[in-house]
């Protein structure tokens, strides 16, 4: 099934129904039937062709909501970038991807023009707002009625639907390519996990991330319920969701849920409506738990990457604190060794899964999607252990990527940056673990003989180029790195080195 059949069964069941709210307003599945139904047909008119990646540079909004919905019309396959990327960034996606369209916010598209050089390649552009230019033209252009009648694409299920570039350990962001049914089938997972047509889910999460957009609007959607739209870090919008709503479904990152818990202590906004609690992402300490739970109710931690989620969770009532769960129904789980060969309970192995919600593979990367899939199982670079009752406990990544706030960042990523200033020599990019962040960017940096430069200056151009939370937060300059024998700058000891500097503080 690709996923317009999906969201018409949806409506077919409940046209009246809300199906998006944001703010004050709200439209019915009827009415977002009517919306996307417009904006894929000018999109068809415009040129877009099925199977023609289109940008779409947006913060949490309709116009996101119903450009998803649209382009999946339209036959397209969606690219949503990250609002918090900088331009070559930007650069690197739109021409990996290879986007002929760009749909995206003044704001975001501002500096684009002069640190984004594939924006000027593009055959089309669309800005919200009142814009317009010879260059640029209105996104509400797309939303005018239209008496051209263009055939529908024949859409297969095993259709790219989305690429979603997430920081992996290579030094640039693989494409992750979700096709239409592994989303469909990712609803259905999230639906063992209690998002069904009873529920109003907010999203406080990305729309660009698997957690905002697969596994919240468009499982919510698929399911038929009602979706609240909300902005990351807007916790008093969540709070105003929850009271004008009467949301009853969360799902969110640590850094998120402790932000809600305290603004809702100082707030006092009505949240008794709250009936599912799910957190991931990151580790999620047990204090957090605890905390959120008495201000909102039990949280079930959940585990899951951006190829494949959910993977594993603790079900409401079955809920061990300090577990990930288990895996859902149709679904396959296991630990293994460096020879992967299965381990037993108790002892450590890497998580490897297998279920029809797996993502197709890396786009235009072969190699890296033979690496991660092998035998059918993707190899997370993840460990765990399990105990007697099936229950899978996190342990640490294999994989050297260090997660901010729920976001991955590449360490090769940014010591390619650092790379190109001229009075960098030598540079080992680690992980800081965090009370907030859950772990923080530090840099260890050789300088070039003869040549200088301060903690302020580097940091300063790594801001220009790269997304805030992957700039570091610290340099630590040093005469050498510890090396290997083959030369390789070794992470692991500077992580090491990072830990013991943090213990003497």
């Amino acid at each position: 099934m690709n996923i317009p059949v999906a969201l018409n069964n949806s409506r077919s069941r409940s046209p009246e129904k809300l199906a998006i709210v944001c703010g004050e307003h709200s439209w019915t599945y009827a009415e977002v039937d009517l919306l996307t139904d417009k904006l894929a047909a000018n999109l068809l008119i415009a040129g877009v062709r099925q199977g023609d990646r289109i940008a779409f540079h947006l913060a949490n909004g309709l116009e996101l909501a119903i450009g998803y919905i649209a382009c999946f019309k339209a036959g397209g396959i969606v690219v949503p970038i990250n609002t918090r990327l900088k331009g070559p960034e930007i650069d690197y996606i739109l021409r990996h991807s290879g986007s002929m369209c760009y749909i995206g916010q003044p704001e975001f598209y501002a500096g684009l023009p002069s640190s984004c050089p594939a924006i000027d390649s593009l055959e089309l552009r669309y800005l919200t707002g009142d814009q317009r230019d010879d260059q640029v033209k209105q996104f509400n252009d797309l939303l005018v009625e239209t008496n051209e009648s263009l055939p529908g694409p024949d859409i297969h299920p095993d259709q790219v639907a989305v690429i979603l570039y997430t920081s992996g350990t290579t030094a640039r962001p693989k494409g992750v390519m979700h096709t239409h049914q592994t989303l469909v089938q990712t609803a259905k997972a999230m639906e063992q996990m209690g998002l069904d047509q009873d529920q109003v889910a907010v999203i406080m999460t990305s729309m660009t991330h698997m957690i905002g957009f697969g596994m919240v609007f468009l499982s919510a959607l698929l399911n038929g319920a009602t979706v609240a739209i909300s902005r990351p870090f807007d916790y008093e919008g969540t709070l105003r969701a929850f009271a004008r709503w009467r949301v009853t479904y969360l799902l969110g990152l640590p850094i998120l849920f402790r932000g809600l818990m305290q603004a809702q202590v100082e707030v006092q906004s009505y949240v008794a409506s709250g009936k599912l609690f799910f957190c991931g992402g990151d580790s999620v300490p047990s204090a957090l738990q605890e905390a959120f739970g008495n201000v909102f109710g039990p949280v079930c931690e959940v585990f899951g990457t951006t190829e494949i989620a959910p993977a594993a969770w603790n079900r409401p009532g079955q809920i061990k604190v300090g577990s990930i769960g288990y895996p859902p129904d149709g679904s396959s789980f296991r630990l293994v060794d460096s020879d992967e060969n299965d381990v037993q309970a108790g002892e450590e192995g890497e998580i490897c899964i297998k279920g029809p919600h797996l993502m197709a593979g890396y786009w235009q990367d072969p190699e890296a999607t033979s690496a991660a899939i092998r035998d059918g199982w993707f190899h997370t670079g993840d460990l765990a252990r399990s105990d007697d009752d099936g229950f899978y406990w996190f342990v640490g990544r294999k994989k050297e990527i260090i997660i901010r706030g729920g976001s991955n960042v590449s360490p090769l990523e940014v010591e390619a940056v650092f790379y190109q200033h001229p009075a960098v020599s030598e540079v080992g990019v680690v992980g800081r673990r965090h009370p907030v962040w859950g772990e923080i960017v530090i840099a260890f940096v050789v300088l070039r003989a003869g040549m200088e430069s301060t903690e302020d200056e580097l940091i300063a151009f790594a801001r220009e180029r790269l997304a805030d939370y992957k700039v570091p937060e610290s340099i630590l300059f040093r005469d050498e790195l510890p090396k290997g024998s083959t030369g390789k700058i070794l992470r692991r000891a500077l992580d090491q080195e990072e830990s013991a500097l943090v213990a003497r503080i």
